[in-house]
């Protein structure tokens, strides 16, 4: 080989302690940072669900549908909910259960072909919705659901009906709220 043809780097200890300690500090400000900005992403979801899911519970408890539109996205998908729900005959409250259960039919990485997909539902008469991303969501995640059933057992019989009613084998599962 020629001299031309090769070049050789040599540091100095030092030197290789001085650019591993600018790396590491360079690592844990960008670590940091992505701390901080992940923390605010979840104050701002939080705030954002906090006023809709409290007009969903002064809805439910008074069993009337709420008078203005709510402003946010999650609030006119919970609207509609409450809408298709009022229309179908509801079997008397349970004491003490506030829990529903919904089939999750879907879940989409955006929001247009999630809403066409619960649109399709809601012309077959199922009360579907739409819900946001979680904040615990590794990625974006628009779920599909059909329901607010009271009783497990009608959440299974509509999620057999639903099965048959497909021409292929379908996943739907069932979630309590």
């Amino acid at each position: 080989m020629k001299n031309k043809d090769y070049r050789e780097i040599q540091l100095t200890s030092s030197q290789l302690v001085f650019i591993f300690l600018g790396i590491l500090i360079l690592g844990v400000v960008i670590f940091l940072l992505g701390v901080s900005v992940g923390k605010k992403q979840a104050q701002i979801i939080r705030g954002s669900e906090l006023p809709a899911q409290a007009k969903l519970d002064q809805a439910k408890d008074k069993e009337i549908l709420p008078s203005t539109k709510p402003k946010d996205a999650i609030g006119k998908e919970l609207a509609s909910h409450q809408k298709m729900s009022a229309k179908t005959p509801k079997e008397p409250p349970k004491a003490g259960k506030k829990e529903l259960f919904y089939i999750q039919v879907g879940a989409f990485n955006n929001r247009e072909p999630a809403s066409a997909f619960a649109e399709e539902f809601k012309k077959k008469g199922y009360p579907a919705l739409v819900l946001d991303p979680f904040p615990s969501d590794r990625k974006t995640v628009f779920r599909v659901r059909i329901g607010g059933y009271e009783t497990k057992e009608k959440a299974e019989e509509v999620n057999s009906r639903l099965k048959s009613e497909s021409k292929r084998k379908r996943d739907y599962f069932i979630v309590k709220n």
